[in-house]
């Protein structure tokens, strides 16, 4: 099969641009409804004119999420599940401190990088191949939620559902700098460990208490000693909350855990750790609450045929891309974990996620445009 060259790419990198721009300067934080529901509006008449069947999924507090069936070659073939986030980390008004803007090389905007720019590249690609009469290879499932950035509490259900009725998974999430895909993700798991003490006055009985921040502090120095820098696992306490006044012997105090990892295995053996923690102080208690939130995106054979495919792909579209692992999630680690192959990070090379530094690189624009349709072509 003939692929659709990087110049029938560029000749669409304008209109991929103008659209970004509606997407960037529609903000659309987490959980503001109307925003979310705005920037919904232009995705589904954008996948409208590609598919003609939209689905409009009402995540209550959050917006809309949205689920979109382009059909394919072979329509007996299990779908291919296409995966993006239309929410962002930046509050309203951020566009007023990094507008977009084409400059120097780079299209600037908030959410651009993470992860409108795969959203647009995406949309593109696929009125890239209408446009030349062509059709993915089989039936596409885009699902494009709003509470990403929140660790997808509303779409977590649909987005396993949806992996498990798919053959493969392509995300949408921002390449890794120098423009890589990222075929290993670490798993998070989130805890937050309480303890409850015995109030006591610090100057005329301090006997009589039992301290939950000392026993907190005992507590913190064990758990940080449960990460295995060897392994890739890493453990981070982000916050400590505790007692009302330096004269009271504290009854209570709060720790966040936040835990990295590369296998499941690891993710097992700190939970279980963790889960047996005792108090040093007989008068102190402990409860932990928490678990995996999400499980490691591994490289697996599927995976790695993926992104052979996809690097093959690219060179016969004359530039090279590499694969890397990174320590942060995205949805396609809920993909992966429910047996879905997946190959994440294909949206356009660039940096500064969640800053006011976000950029896009414009060069690489075609290049995914060009890739984004090939491999709707080829897997």
């Amino acid at each position: 099969m003939k692929l659709l060259s990087i110049a029938d790419a560029g000749a669409r990198t304008a209109e991929c641009l103008e659209f970004l721009r509606s997407l960037v300067e529609t903000e659309s934080p987490t959980g503001l409804v109307a925003a979310n529901v705005a920037v919904a509006d232009l995705l589904a008449e954008a996948l409208a004119g590609v598919t003609g069947r939209v689905e409009r999924i009402p995540a209550p507090g959050l917006g809309e999420h949205l689920l979109a069936r382009i059909p394919g070659v072979d329509r007996k073939a299990p779908p291919l599940l296409v995966l993006g986030h239309m929410d962002t980390v930046h509050p309203v008004g951020t566009l007023e401190r990094n507008p977009f803007a084409v400059n120097a090389g780079k299209v600037t905007g908030p959410g651009i990088y993470d992860m409108k720019g795969g959203l647009a590249v995406a949309i593109v690609a696929l009125r890239l191949l209408a446009a030349n009469g062509r059709r993915p290879a089989s039936d596409i499932s885009a699902l494009i939620t709003c509470d990403e950035e929140r660790g997808s509490p509303h779409s977590w259900e649909t987005i396993e559902a949806e992996a498990r009725a798919s053959r493969a998974a392509l995300v949408l999430e921002p390449s890794a700098p120098g423009g890589a895909v990222k075929s290993r993700r670490k798993g998070v798991s989130a805890y937050e460990l309480a303890v409850k003490g015995r109030l006591a006055h610090a100057g005329i009985e301090p006997e009589a208490g039992a301290s939950a921040i000392h026993e907190i502090a005992r507590q913190i120095c064990r758990i940080h000693e449960l990460a295995d820098p060897d392994a890739g696992t890493t453990i981070n306490v982000g916050v400590v909350e505790g007692g009302t006044a330096e004269n009271v012997v504290a009854s209570s105090a709060r720790c966040t855990v936040d835990v990295r990892f590369w296998t499941g295995v690891e993710a097992e053996r700190v939970n279980e750790a963790l889960q047996a923690l005792e108090p040093v102080d007989p008068g102190c208690a402990l409860g932990l609450q928490g678990g995996v939130n999400r499980g490691p995106l591994e490289r697996t054979e599927a995976s790695g045929r993926m992104f052979a495919t996809a690097r093959r792909l690219a060179a016969q579209l004359g530039f090279v891309i590499e694969e890397k692992a990174t320590g942060g999630g995205s949805d396609g680690n809920i993909t992966a974990a429910a047996g879905c192959p997946t190959l994440d990070g294909l949206g356009p090379d660039g940096g500064g996620a969640h800053t006011l530094r976000e950029h896009i690189l414009l060069d690489d624009v075609p290049r995914r445009i060009g890739l984004m349709a090939a491999l709707f072509e080829s897997i």
